[in-house]
């Protein structure tokens, strides 16, 4: 191994790139080394895949499990994936069966019903951040807030327990901690999801995705503990997970002054706007672990019974073979942010939502807001890497 090589294994979290982009070491990895080892935060060691075929070969592959035991690897210890029976942990047919009772809030067509809420909650968050201070966090005053607002109500949360999901999820454990912090974090949101349930089941189903699985759960069509570790799933994922494209987004978009314009001087680009923001950016660096369950050889590397694997899905969607230019940022690229959601059984399944969700935010953001402009340069803005979906901290504006 030459000066110029990393050294093996690659210990995550990586340095993130420019913007957000895609970090280095990955980039690296999907040159020379694609099954490369990387070290997790738990100790635990994992083979991580970072081109695009590879990912899809994989993740369609039935000699790979998410079922994950006691002895299998793990990010950071007692973290998300010792909930069981979730949608992330299932493998076909107990999957697709479980997905069967929440895929329907969550089609293109059912997901153009959640837009003007959206709308409605951006609006408000703006014009309260408008008549505060300025410069303000873009982060604090109206990334965050709004996908608290959207989802709680999108999934179903209980009005009653709106103060204790934003408290639980506002201070989201590093990976590198330690075991303690992260297993804390974890039984804290066991517990809400336990709350959720007890409130919903007593009250009257509403047609949205927590009400489904309780009617599914009385009627024997999923278990207790899919119901819950569903349920879990949903809100780790619905909570967390679009904070960090939204603001990232609007980061990019203001670092792009000449393609914002053309949103604003045309409001049809916004979905494409939202599609590269998507491309551009994945904000969880490195997939969750799957599970070999037979030896299984890839580019000359070995992959043994037991072994995990892991896999950059902003690796796939920056995959030269597939993306002329990855680190362009450009709203006209044929190129879709397919990729970025995963392949097989487990593509994810709040693809269509998101798409809504960013292209309405931002959007709005800047429609309210078309003179919104960083306050710092772009350069000194800090960023988390050491959770699991990294995300700016702050984004000072002024408008």
């Amino acid at each position: 191994m030459n000066a110029a090589e990393p050294t093996l294994p690659l210990r995550y979290p990586f340095p993130l790139g420019e913007l957000g982009g895609l970090p280095p070491l990955i980039r690296w990895a999907q040159k020379h080394a694609p099954v490369c080892p990387v070290r997790l935060p738990s100790g635990d060691r994992i083979w991580m895949l970072t081109r695009r075929d590879d990912i899809a070969k994989v993740f369609a592959d039935g000699r790979f499990s998410r079922h994950l035991d006691a002895n299998s690897p793990r990010v950071a210890g007692q973290d998300i994936t010792t909930v069981e029976r979730g949608l992330f942990h299932l493998d076909p047919p107990d999957h697709t069966r479980v997905k069967r009772v929440v895929s329907r809030f969550f089609t293109r067509r059912t997901v153009t019903d959640y837009r003007d809420h959206v709308t409605t909650e951006a609006t408000r968050l703006l014009e309260a951040m408008t008549e505060g201070p300025n410069p303000a966090d873009l982060v604090a005053a109206y990334a965050q807030p709004l996908q608290f607002q959207v989802m709680r109500q999108v999934l179903g949360v209980p009005e009653e327990l709106w103060a204790e999901h934003e408290r639980i999820f506002r201070s989201m454990a590093s990976l590198t901690s330690g075991p303690d912090e992260v297993a804390e974090e974890t039984a804290n949101i066991r517990q809400l999801v336990t709350r959720i349930l007890t409130v919903r089941t007593a009250s009257p189903h509403h047609d949205d995705p927590i009400g489904a699985l309780i009617a599914a759960r009385q009627a024997g069509e999923i278990s207790e503990d899919e119901m819950i570790g569903t349920v879990f799933v949903l809100l780790f994922t619905g909570t967390d997970a679009v904070i960090a494209p939204t603001a990232e987004g609007a980061l990019i978009l203001m670092e792009h002054r000449n393609q914002l314009d053309r949103c604003l001087a045309d409001p049809g680009l916004w979905p494409k706007a939202a599609e590269e923001v998507l491309r551009y950016y994945h904000n969880g660096v490195l997939g969750f672990p799957i599970v070999a369950t037979e030896d299984v050889e890839l580019h000359d590397t070995l992959i043994k019974a037991g072994d995990g694997v892991a896999a950059s899905m902003q690796a796939a969607t920056w995959d030269t073979s597939h993306v002329r230019n990855p680190e362009k940022f450009r709203i006209a690229r044929k190129e879709t942010a397919e990729a970025t959601f995963g392949a097989g059984p487990h593509y994810c399944l709040g693809s269509q939502l998101a798409r809504m969700y960013i292209s309405t935010a931002l959007q709005t953001l800047f429609e309210h807001l078309p003179t919104l402009y960083l306050a710092i340069n772009a350069k000194e803005i800090p960023w988390r890497n050491d959770i699991t979906f990294t995300r700016p901290t702050q984004i000072p504006v002024t408008w």
